[in-house]
């Protein structure tokens, strides 16, 4: 609904593959339910200097996911990669980014839309899984709606 809207979203998830997976399940779900062509890039003169960047990424899956408007950002990919990433999510061509919460506390990327797959998290230490944390929580919504970018913004859990 926010991107048929032409507004920008975060997905948070809680670990660095589940992005990925996180991001091909979204392209399928779209895919599957006709509407993709609200989440493909919109052709202009910046799309193509993107691409061009982007096909020499060495992250397979990046690669594969950028022309149809998806994004992946966690602490593990190449910073070359995390750079792109953020570049062409400010300049629009990516329209849903997934993302763990590492870009909530160190980047500067607002959102219209912020979205939060789940709230229990693995605690090695513990050796199970537990709540996401208020300031984790707050710090992630805090992306939504940025007075300079936006008027408001949405968070989901």
């Amino acid at each position: 609904i926010q991107v048929r809207a032409g507004h920008q979203v975060m997905v948070f998830v809680h670990a660095r593959n589940e992005t990925v997976r996180t991001a091909f399940n979204l392209i399928e779900q779209a895919k599957n339910r006709g509407g993709i062509s609200h989440f493909v890039p919109e052709q202009n003169k910046g799309l193509g200097e993107a691409q061009r960047a982007m096909a020499k990424s060495r992250n397979m899956q990046l690669r594969e996911i950028f022309n149809d408007g998806f994004g992946i950002h966690h602490a593990g990919m190449l910073r070359q990669d995390r750079n792109l990433v953020e570049k062409y999510f400010l300049e629009g061509h990516i329209k849903v980014l997934v993302c763990t919460a590492t870009l909530a506390w160190g980047v500067n990327l607002p959102a219209h839309a912020v979205i939060i797959k789940g709230t229990q998290i693995y605690d090695a230490k513990r050796g199970s899984f537990v709540d996401l944390g208020i300031l984790d929580v707050m710090q992630i919504f805090g992306r939504a709606g940025r007075p300079q970018f936006d008027k408001f913004g949405h968070g989901t859990i």
